[in-house]
């Protein structure tokens, strides 16, 4: 008897129902070398992460989204007043909600 309970068809709901990928796999990342639509792993490359990496995330969020705060557009790093931001905050917050509803 269970050999048939093991056997049984998986429900199309549940075969279906995958959650939705951060758009940011679509670029690679520069922290880990991930390629793109791979996910980020740990430097050494031995273990994958359940998200996507801070520097991946701002590549992202600078080639899809114009920033309000110093009005750059895509593909331009953001600056403050003309001096480039520093490495620990590449790009302003609110450049990331941009990039996440421009995704949504």
């Amino acid at each position: 008897m269970t050999d048939r309970l093991r056997s049984a068809p998986m429900p199309a709901t549940l075969r279906a129902g995958r959650p939705p990928r951060h758009p940011a796999f679509a670029v690679r990342c520069p922290h880990c070398s991930a390629a793109e639509g791979a996910r980020c792993t740990t430097r050494s490359g031995r273990h994958t992460k359940t998200g996507p990496c801070p520097a991946r995330l701002a590549d992202h969020a600078t080639a899809t989204a114009v920033c309000p705060t110093c009005q750059t557009a895509p593909g331009t790093p953001c600056h403050d007043n003309g001096i480039q931001r520093p490495d620990s905050s590449p790009v302003h917050n609110r450049r990331y909600e941009e990039a996440g509803d421009t995704a949504a």
